[in-house]
């Protein structure tokens, strides 16, 4: 299938020819192949990558999510927005163990979600959700980029979902409706009717990545079955983050983070994006004319010069 230009400068990633409203596409089929999810991500807007996650990995990440929605619950007035609700979000889970900030880092993220955003895409959070007993209402179909114009015809955002128990219509699995990155402008403002929409099917120890100009939303939960998946939502490195983790990232999970996860994190600067104090803070930065490593400093330069020591400094 011919491919129109790439929109955008991030990545080569480009979706298929545009498709006429209220045209659809089938759902991709299932794949062990990560060429091939590129591949469905660029026509469909989505993919179905399989035998991700081992039977073991799928266990210790549901029991885990549990044992931390269970926690959360138990917290009183401090306990997180709809705690109780039918479908649980589980915030922030950089700061919630290594079982969950190990995903950020796998191999399949950085392939799907830099195939469509580029290497340098930045975390814009980590999110699980359980889906608790019955729901009546289906989510409200949306984008996940919403706040970037429609006209914008790119990709802001790949959301990757590591899905940890089987996901099925009966169970409220998400709805897409495939093909809708590749809509005119005009037809990605207002969420399309149902009727254009499917469910999605797909194993526990699967990934659902999609492209964040896609429709989509949660079903109805028919069976009441606990559903649990885990999103490793990614942005263009210009965007600002869902999650503020200047201030929410715990201080151990920066001094223990890899490089890599400090770049993801946003400790890497994009350009002249991403600066602190307005300039390089070393000698290798200063010399090179691209990306480099982010250092927190011990001061910020204040009024006459007056220097203040920074709450979270790298160094001893």
């Amino acid at each position: 299938m011919a491919k129109m230009d790439a929109s955008h400068r991030q990545t080569k990633y480009s979706a298929a020819l545009p498709l006429e409203y209220p045209q659809v596409l089938p759902l991709p089929d299932a794949t062990n192949d990560i060429e091939q999810a590129k591949s469905n991500l660029s026509e469909y807007g989505l993919c179905f990558l399989t035998n991700v996650l081992s039977q073991s990995e799928v266990s210790e990440l549901g029991d885990k999510l549990e044992r931390q929605a269970g926690a959360e619950r138990q917290l009183g007035d401090l306990a997180p927005i709809g705690s109780d609700a039918p479908k649980q979000g589980i915030s922030n889970l950089v700061n919630k163990g290594r079982t969950f900030l190990d995903l950020v880092e796998r191999k399949e993220v950085d392939e799907l979600a830099g195939f469509v955003l580029g290497s340098n895409f930045l975390l814009s959070s980590l999110t699980g959700a359980i889906f608790n007993g019955v729901a009546t209402e289906p989510q409200q179909l949306h984008r996940d980029q919403g706040q970037v114009p429609a006209t914008a015809d790119f990709p802001a955002i790949c959301n990757v979902f590591f899905i940890l128990d089987d996901f099925t219509p009966a169970r409220g699995s998400t709805c897409v409706v495939p093909g809708s990155h590749r809509w005119p402008a005009e037809h990605q403002i207002n969420p399309p009717s149902r009727d254009l929409e499917v469910q999605v099917t797909i194993p526990a120890g699967s990934i659902f990545a999609f492209d964040g100009r896609i429709w989509h939303g949660t079903g109805i939960n028919l069976e009441g079955h606990p559903r649990k998946h885990i999103a490793v939502f990614a942005c263009l490195p210009w965007m600002r983050q869902q999650e503020n983790w200047g201030v929410s990232c715990l201080q151990e999970v920066l001094d223990e983070a890899s490089p890599k996860l400090r770049a993801r994190l946003g400790l890497r600067t994009y350009g002249t994006l991403g600066m602190i104090n307005g300039t390089r803070t070393s000698a290798e930065a200063r010399a090179s004319l691209g990306n480099y490593d982010v250092e927190i400093p011990e001061f910020l330069i204040g009024e006459e010069g007056a220097l203040h020591r920074v709450r979270r400094s790298t160094r001893d």
